[in-house]
């Protein structure tokens, strides 16, 4: 076994995260609507919308919910790669929220657009990140809420800013130059759309074509549907299809990456849900990848003439 290997190991043995049963309320990762409507007065409850101040005033929203977006948790680094923000301020951001340490928490978004969807799950990795663990997101999100007939409010609650501590878990995340490094010995799973990963299309921000060497594709796309009227949802699988595919053990050791972070943390938490939880999230993606000109294959399989897959 090689020294790269062995220290991996011992750094994914050490992701131990807080045990939700140290919390008055636990929240699972995965939340339907009906355990929602049973704990949505419980006084330890924080309830989430990601999507923007409009929509959550005059569209509604669930009772007691405070309201963020997904642009409120990333920066762009200074080649173009949007980054989390340093543990600190993610913490101080926690804390406007109203979110004391004990609290469980709930996450949805309204699915106006794509955006708010990918803002919801990676607001659940970055919880996780911070070392709290007591945190779910609302299958089908807004959608599913309104299927129940469930309540909706249209005041907003006053926020008294809460007691949240970070106690971070960095080794949830893994640096470009780390994954370069130890790539071949894990499982590397790329988020992107099919295409994108099979080399045929690429997003406008990515510089290039191709995909890491080695890696394998679970599209956080496969997740989404969309309502005749436009609006976007996510359901989360029993086990995703990639995992069942390849008989993953739920112990092995998961790298994530995608174009950007969010991508990675869509995957990151229906592995997780699905009991999938020895995991990593590469938050640079392929942008930093590839303006670090890393490793690639199939690059010129979008060019005429290419002999494709």
């Amino acid at each position: 076994m090689s020294f790269v290997k062995y220290n991996l190991i011992i750094l994914f043995s050490a992701l131990i995260l807080v045990p939700a049963s140290v919390f008055a309320l636990q929240v699972p990762p995965s939340v339907n609507s009906k355990w929602l409507i049973d704990n949505l007065t419980q006084p330890n409850l924080t309830i989430i919308e990601v999507s923007n101040e409009v929509g959550f005033a005059f569209n509604g929203h669930i009772p007691g919910s405070v309201v963020t977006n997904k642009s409120d948790w990333r920066y762009a680094d200074s080649d173009g790669t949007l980054l989390r923000y340093p543990v600190t301020k993610l913490a101080e951001k926690i804390r406007q929220l109203g979110i004391n340490s004990q609290d469980g928490v709930v996450i949805y978004y309204k699915g106006d657009n794509i955006d708010e969807v990918l803002g919801t799950f990676y607001l659940y990795w970055l919880f996780h990140l911070l070392g709290h663990t007591n945190v779910g997101v609302l299958d089908q999100g807004w959608f599913g809420w309104l299927q129940a007939n469930d309540p909706i409010e249209q005041d907003a609650k006053e926020i008294q800013p809460g007691d949240f501590i970070a106690r971070p878990l960095l080794a949830l995340e893994i640096k470009t130059d780390e994954l370069n490094e130890i790539r071949k010995h894990y499982l590397l799973v790329d988020g992107r759309p099919a295409s994108h990963f099979k080399g045929l299309t690429k997003f406008e921000a990515n510089p290039l074509f191709g995909r890491i060497p080695g890696s394998v594709n679970q599209p956080w796309q496969n997740y989404m549907r969309k309502t005749k009227e436009g609006r976007h949802y996510a359901t989360a699988p029993k086990i995703p299809k990639l995992l069942q595919q390849m008989k993953i053990n739920p112990e092995q050791p998961i790298l994530l990456t995608c174009l950007g972070g969010t991508g990675s943390a869509f995957n990151y938490a229906m592995f997780y849900a699905a009991g999938f939880q020895n995991l990593r999230v590469h938050d640079a993606g392929l942008r930093r990848w590839n303006t670090q000109k890393r490793p690639l294959e199939n690059t010129d399989l979008q060019k005429p003439g290419a002999k494709r897959e």
